[in-house]
């Protein structure tokens, strides 16, 4: 019973014995394999995205939502050392970068065309925005910025004066004039008359002056173009100076003489006429006359007119009649349109037609010529168009029958009548006189029906002036102002002229000048193209009115050059040549920098369209701070696998298929007698951001070997020239009576471009000489000897008030003055470590070794003998390429200590419980 007892006792204990062991072993190999991995991941940087966006402060100075695109930035580190080049925002008014973790500063260049930069409370301009990146953040930082809207005045003047040059009566003082106003952007403004209470003004709305007043817009946006118009009034002519432009900081102003003359008055009649069987002759039919722009509604009955009185000459006039077809009734003339061309009177008859019969009608068109010294043989233009788009015989004077398809054009002399026949009932039509060539048109437009049976008759009167005029000159010149650049010396410029609301549009070069003759009492406006984005502000001289007989009108056309605002568009595309490799070698997106005398001026991702098209777009300034025109040039940032030409402002890239390389294997040899079966780990590292093999952490790749043999590095993928540097140690793993081999390895792996293709070729140096191979040497001795020195120190911490001490240092061995063995020491090691070096040199000199260790950030050191002590510096920033802490700092994982000090408690307990249970058993054999 006892021995059975004994047996199951020492079996349950050398099983904890041997699973403490295999547990123990377990867990120290993840520690080193954990401190590796710590020491590669202090290397990676954290990134982070930053986005500025540029918004429009009022101009009343509140901030808005508006973006404000087009603004340049530059991007600094707080230290002031540049990071790229010039940033500009997009039509978000967005800038979007990625920065690792620091402190830094966007500065502004240049604002907006139209914006200034902001300022603060003391009226100082604000360029700097600075903002920190921790390299913790989940969401973007965001950085806003400002830019103030500039703003400049447009004013509006009336003067009136008499041709006699005779004072002014207190009725043409008290004259009012309207006026239109219209400004690009569509927008509201307030304006004010003489100093007075403030008013509304929506784009294209009125207001009215008289006499010596003028009317000030005092914040109208810089850039946006306006247009100011005046509606005629009777006995006055106008002239306009300044009428259209675009609005600078200088400010606008638009000034508009009237010069007073009395004319002849005349008068205008409307009858009506109903006729049909059954036609109802009392009643009343309603219409509205427009004269002047002054509305009246009246109404007629079969037989009765209405007469309007003292309308003076050029009053135009519309008279409408309102639709009662619903009623039965057809009105062969529907509407009339003219003005009022001397003392005679002017006839509009309406006819109405009752239930007409269901049969084709007719349209008779007659030309009259009144006043003295009338060219009785002048033709006169009509526009003839017909509902159903039809084409129609008619004959002039009975003549010859010909065909007018609607649209087409009818030529009348004096006292003549064209007659259109077999026209269906029911159509409608529209005459227009299309010129009057000086002659005073009375009737200038009639629309009506063709009733079934009836014929509509329309009768167009022209007057001469009572006296023959002189015709009168446009002279328009061209003038350039400001430090324009010289190939504009000889640029042409293009120009409207609009007379009688006929257009024509023509070309004139700085100091040139173009004469136009027009009949007297015209009206005239001259435009010229808006060239405000091209840096030139426009003011117009004389530029609207109405012309007089024998008058030349002086028509100055300036522009100033202001280089400073100047921008222009630079695009391109970017292609790509696979050579049969599919689009899934593509990138997402590349970075086009645009060059500017060889420096960088701007750069932009680019990704594809919805078209799969690679396009980019920068909006630059097009002449520098002397006015000269800048030259720039593209450049794409390098692109793995690919190569770049360039044809112009377009990039072409090639494809370069990527090489695989197989480095050596490690070759690991265990020498010495009884050497337990142990794993070693060796350390290859990446210099540079070299591509690293399959299973790598960052730059750094962890291999282990189990007693002698071989491992594999893994396979390197390279997609691009360059010369390649690794290094590979052996890892001490400060097992006892192990003496690790310090051997350092440096693989070059140099991948050259030739003929569109990647070649590699491989050296391998150890501790700087030439090998062949990759190979560690470790001996097993059970006992220190005569030629084995032991190296032993501990870190001391100072950490201060740093919330975040450090996780682990790297502590260095150097054989006279030269590297020869590095460790990874974390708190689970109590900051201590010990190393066994060979005492002597080949040449047998003693070798003298000293400690160091990789900078801990932060942190300054001091050695005494092989002890390192690291004080914390408060002040100090934090280097951007340590990453910063987690939300929840722990300590770093390098194994649970808990359970390796569990695993060898219990080892220890099963093994003394093996001892006194053999020696039990061996006193119960004796017994």
């Amino acid at each position: 019973m006892r021995i059975a007892i004994y047996r199951s006792v020492s079996m349950m204990l050398a099983a904890v014995f041997v699973l403490s062991g295999l547990i123990t072993g377990t867990l120290g190999w993840q520690s080193l394999g954990q401190q590796a991995k710590n020491e590669t991941q202090s290397q990676l940087i954290a990134y982070a995205d930053v986005e500025l966006t540029k918004l429009e402060r009022d101009t009343e100075g509140n901030e808005t939502i508006t973006p404000v695109p087009g603004a340049a930035f530059s991007i600094f580190t707080s230290d002031g050392e540049p990071l790229g080049g010039r940033y500009i925002t997009d039509e978000k008014g967005k800038i979007a970068v990625q920065l690792p973790a620091g402190s830094y500063y966007f500065e502004e260049i240049a604002p907006s065309t139209g914006f200034t930069f902001d300022t603060d409370k003391t009226g100082q301009r604000i360029i700097r925005y600075p903002f920190t990146v921790t390299g913790e953040e989940t969401e973007p930082v965001m950085v806003t910025a400002y830019n103030v809207r500039l703003q400049g005045t447009l004013s509006v003047q009336k003067v009136v004066e008499n041709a006699d040059n005779s004072p002014l009566t207190e009725e043409q003082k008290q004259q009012e004039f309207t006026f239109t106003v219209a400004f690009s952007d569509g927008g509201d403004y307030s304006y004010s008359i003489d100093d007075g209470e403030p008013q509304e003004l929506s784009s294209d709305g009125t207001l009215t002056l008289k006499h010596g007043q003028t009317a000030v817009f005092e914040s109208v946006p810089v850039g946006v173009a306006y247009s100011v118009a005046e509606q005629p009034v009777p006995d006055y002519t106008v002239s306009g100076t300044g009428h259209r432009g675009t609005i600078t900081e200088d400010g606008c102003a638009a000034v508009f003489t009237n010069t007073y003359a009395r004319s002849q008055t005349g008068s205008l009649t409307v009858s009506k006429e109903v006729t049909g069987t059954g036609a109802d002759l009392q009643k009343e039919f309603t219409f509205t006359a427009v004269i002047n722009g002054q509305t009246e509604t009246f109404v007629l009955k079969h037989g009765e007119s209405k007469t309007f009185f003292g309308l003076p000459v050029a009053a135009t006039y519309t008279v409408t009649e309102a639709d009662y077809t619903a009623e039965g009734y057809t009105a062969t003339v529907a509407e009339y349109i003219g003005q009022i061309t001397g003392n005679e009177t002017v006839l509009l008859p309406f006819v109405n037609v009752y239930e007409p019969a269901d049969e084709p009608g007719s349209l008779t068109v007659e030309k009259e010529v009144v006043g003295d010294n009338a060219a009785l043989d002048k033709e006169f233009e009509f526009t003839v168009i017909f509902s159903d788009s039809g084409t129609y015989p008619y004959s002039i004077d009975g003549g010859e029958p010909r065909q007018l398809t609607s649209g087409g054009a009818l030529h009348l002399k004096h006292g003549q009548t064209a007659v259109f026949e077999e026209i269906p009932g029911g159509t409608a039509y529209t005459v227009k006189e299309t010129g009057s060539g000086g002659y005073l048109a009375g009737v200038m437009e009639v629309s009506g029906v063709i009733t079934g049976g009836s014929n509509a008759a329309v009768r167009f009167q022209n007057r001469t002036p009572d006296e023959p005029e002189e015709v009168a000159v446009l002279r328009v010149t061209k003038r350039l102002a400001g430090e324009y650049p010289e190939a504009d010396e000889n640029r042409e410029f293009r120009f409207t002229i609009v007379i009688d609301g006929a257009d024509m549009e023509f070309t004139l070069k700085p100091g040139e000048a173009r004469e136009f003759e027009v009949p007297a009492g015209v009206q005239y406006e001259v435009r010229e193209d808006d060239y405000y984005p091209e840096g030139y502000s426009q003011s117009v001289a004389n530029g609207y009115g109405v012309t007089l007989s024998g008058q030349t009108v002086e028509v100055i056309v300036t522009n100033t050059f202001e280089k400073d605002r100047v921008q222009m568009e630079i695009e391109g595309e970017k292609t790509w040549e696979l050579g049969g490799y599919d689009k899934s070698v593509l990138p997402e997106a590349i970075t086009v920098r645009l060059m500017q005398d060889g420096l960088l001026a701007e750069e932009q991702q680019v990704t594809p369209d919805d078209n799969g098209q690679w396009r980019y777009r920068f909006t630059v300034p097009k002449y520098d701070a002397e006015g000269n025109e800048i030259r720039y040039t593209i450049e794409e940032a390098p692109l793995d696998c690919f190569t770049a030409t360039y044809d112009g402002l377009n990039i072409v890239n090639t494809y370069i298929p990527p090489i695989s390389v197989d480095p050596p294997v490690i070759r690991k040899v265990v020498e010495g007698e009884s050497a337990p079966e142990t794993q070693f780990s060796f350390l290859l590292k990446g210099e540079s951001d070299a591509p690293m093999p399959e299973g790598a952490d960052g730059g750094a790749k962890i291999i282990a070997i189990t007693g002698s043999g071989e491992a594999e590095l893994g396979r390197f993928i390279f997609e691009k020239a360059g010369v390649y540097i690794y290094t590979i140690s052996e890892l001490n793993g400060g097992e006892e009576e192990w003496r690790y081999d310090n051997a350092l390895y440096t693989l070059t792996i140099t991948v050259t471009q030739q003929e569109g293709r990647l070649t590699a070729a491989q050296s391998l140096v150890k501790n700087g000489q030439a090998a062949e191979r990759i190979e560690f040497v470790n001996r097993y001795e059970s006992d220190l000897g005569e030629d084995t020195v032991r190296i032993k120190g501990t870190k001391t911490w100072e950490h201060g008030d740093n919330p975040n001490p450090p996780d682990s240092i790297t502590v260095e061995v150097y054989a006279d003055g030269q590297l020869a063995v590095q460790r990874v020491v974390t708190a689970r090691d109590g900051w201590g470590y010990a190393f066994e070096m060979t005492r002597y040199a080949a040449d047998g000199h003693e070798i003298v070794y000293t400690i160091d260790e990789v900078d801990v950030p932060g942190y300054d050191k001091t050695l005494h003998g092989y002890d390192l002590v690291n004080t914390y510096r408060p002040d100090t920033p934090v280097d951007p390429d340590v990453p910063s802490k987690p939300d929840n700092p722990d300590s770093p994982q390098t194994g649970d200590t808990a359970p390796i000090g569990l695993c060898v408690a219990l080892m220890l307990l099963s093994l003394g419980g093996l001892i006194v249970t053999a020696l039990w058993g061996g006193k119960n054999a004796r017994s």
